[in-house]
């Protein structure tokens, strides 16, 4: 938890200086509604566990994240409910899985596939958003070059805030939870079984149409 609210005092101050060029919101005008797609980065806590043919080995694996972020928002009233999907690099890369020397895991990509409801105060958006998570997992020995992989599929769930500080531009932080497990790899007759939980903190800049 620490490390999370140390991570999330930096982002805030990244996105101190956009937002200190404010803008006035029309009172009663609908200021969220539309598409919109947007940089971001952070750091990403991430737990593995792993279990190979029954030799268990867990990790931690904390890394910067970068990517993108789109999707489409709806407002009425006060209240805001969009689509939000994003693809991020999370860097996981291990060797000598479950003490074997030689096997390798990776998954670089994340994607979280979110339905998202807020409440706006003006320009300000504060939100919760949860769906699906998504990674392409791989494991290879790298003595036989025997390998494997497979997309697997998890959860997540978050919450931010979101400001616009012009008509067309916004920058945000949040917080975004994910969980995904895999049991479906082989590699060298051996069977592969693991889960992903994450802990992210990012912030991010987006261009509304």
């Amino acid at each position: 938890m620490k490390r999370i609210l140390l991570a999330g005092a930096a982002l805030a101050v990244m996105t101190t200086a956009p937002m200190a060029a404010d803008y006035a919101a029309p009172a009663d005008v609908d200021v969220w509604s539309g598409y919109f797609v947007g940089i971001q980065g952070g750091y990403a806590f991430k737990d593995v566990e792993t279990l190979v043919d029954g030799a268990d080995d867990d990790f931690e694996s904390d890394d910067f994240v970068i990517g993108a972020y789109y999707g489409r928002n709806w407002q009425s009233g006060d209240w805001v409910f969009g689509l939000d999907s994003s693809i991020s690099y999370i860097g996981l890369d291990e060797d000598e899985i479950a003490g074997n020397v030689n096997l390798e895991l990776e998954a670089n990509l994340l994607g979280l596939s979110r339905l998202k409801v807020g409440y706006a105060v003006d320009n300000t958006l504060f939100f919760v958003a949860g769906g699906v998570a998504s990674t392409y997992f791989s494991a290879e020995d790298t003595a036989t070059d025997d390998d494997d992989d497979d997309f697997a599929l998890g959860f997540t769930v978050g919450a931010g805030v979101e400001h616009k500080f012009s008509d067309s531009w916004s920058a945000r932080i949040e917080y975004a939870y994910f969980n995904i497990e895999s049991d479906d790899m082989t590699v060298n007759a051996d069977d592969i079984e693991l889960e992903v939980e994450g802990h992210i903190v990012r912030g991010g800049i987006a261009y509304h149409f």
